[in-house]
C-alpha cells in the first residue's frame, strides 16, 4: 500500500496519473498539505519536502524525484 513507500517511491505513488509537466507551484496547490513518509517512519507534509527546490516545471513525476535527491 501507498503507506509503506516513503522517499522518492512515495513521492511517484502520490503524483501518479497527474498530467505532467506540472510546475512546483502546481504540485504545491495539489498536494503541499498530503503527508508522505519522506525517511521511513517519518510522516511530513510534502510541502516541507519541496521547499528548498527551485520553482521550475518538472516533466514527469522522476523529474521531480531527481530534483530532490540533487537538493537533499
Amino acid at each position: 500500500s501507498p503507506g509503506h513507500a516513503y522517499g522518492a517511491a512515495a513521492v511517484t505513488s502520490m503524483l501518479k496519473g497527474e498530467d505532467f509537466p506540472m510546475s512546483k507551484r502546481d504540485i504545491l496547490q495539489k498536494h503541499g498539505d498530503h503527508k508522505i513518509e519522506w525517511t521511513k517512519g517519518n510522516p511530513v507534509k510534502f510541502r516541507d519536502v519541496l521547499e528548498d527546490l527551485p520553482d521550475e516545471t518538472f516533466n514527469s513525476p522522476a523529474d521531480l524525484e531527481k530534483a530532490l535527491k540533487e537538493n537533499m
